[in-house]
């Protein structure tokens, strides 16, 4: 076994920015959504440019020069929109997206500690930085050091959830091994201004519209589709844990019609 590398040599990796964003809500009453998700985005440093290029390109597109949001500029009625995110984040060449999925019925029945909606958002953080930290370590090309931009949120307290996370990345919570050297640290959040948060929450709001559709709806994911070459997946091609990961049952995204179609490149 390799020898772990030194504070020095990660810091000599080539660098990956990863842009975080989430969608639906952190309540839990019943008319809040009903999951609570949140993506990264993963770019290769030296290809950033391709954030930048993609964002400008449909901000252009959509004549604004405000922030993209999805739930502003990508509304249901213009399903062209939709249609140029989709294949603009599809043509990011070396990109890769993670996405965590916590469905709220199981948050209620199984997890009666994350009903504090501080609580919900930490720990549903926690498993995202978990997987980009494998992303990250697993790199194609070689290992990479992650720095991480998560979109502000309103109402949060990012001090506490950076103190968390610390704890977690200390091994004071969890005891599995999670390769945190990976990961820049702290990681920061910033506001909806930075190109890479705008796409994340792009990202976010196609996944948004597939798991908003019925089991049997394979039209509600024709967008998703679009981008299934960039989730992160394990060389043997695991996507499951690491590229889409579930709070509870995994039925909730398995048993839909397009998830096969999803987890093949």
């Amino acid at each position: 076994m390799n020898a772990p590398l030194t504070p020095a040599q990660l810091g000599q990796l080539p660098k990956l920015h990863v842009y975080v964003d989430e969608t639906g809500d952190r309540g839990l009453g019943p008319t809040t959504s009903t999951f609570f998700a949140m993506t990264a985005l993963m770019v290769p440093a030296e290809d950033d440019w391709t954030v930048r290029h993609t964002a400008g390109g449909l901000r252009a597109v959509i004549n604004t020069t405000k922030p993209l949001h999805w739930v502003d500029h990508f509304k249901a009625k213009n399903a062209d929109r939709r249609l140029w995110a989709a294949t603009s984040l599809a043509q990011m060449p070396s990109s890769r997206v993670v996405h965590v999925i916590a469905p709220k019925e199981a948050v209620r029945l199984r997890f009666p500690g994350l009903h504090d909606t501080s609580r919900f958002y930490n720990f549903t953080a926690k498993w995202l930085l978990e997987r980009v930290a494998y992303a990250a370590q697993s790199w194609p090309g070689g290992p990479r050091f992650a720095n991480v931009r998560l979109g502000h949120v309103r109402g949060m307290d990012h001090d506490a959830t950076a103190e968390y996370l610390d704890r977690v990345r200390r091994g004071l919570h969890d005891q599995y091994p999670v390769p945190w050297q990976h990961i820049k640290w702290p990681p920061t959040w910033v506001g909806t201004e930075l190109d890479g948060i705008q796409l994340a929450d792009i990202h976010a709001g196609i996944l948004n519209v597939a798991l908003t559709g019925a089991m049997d709806d394979e039209v509600c994911a024709e967008n998703l589709l679009l981008c299934k070459h960039q989730l992160h997946r394990t060389a043997n091609g695991q996507v499951l844990g690491y590229g889409v990961k579930l709070l509870g049952s995994s039925s909730f995204v398995t048993n839909r019609c397009w998830w096969k179609k999803w987890t093949v490149a």
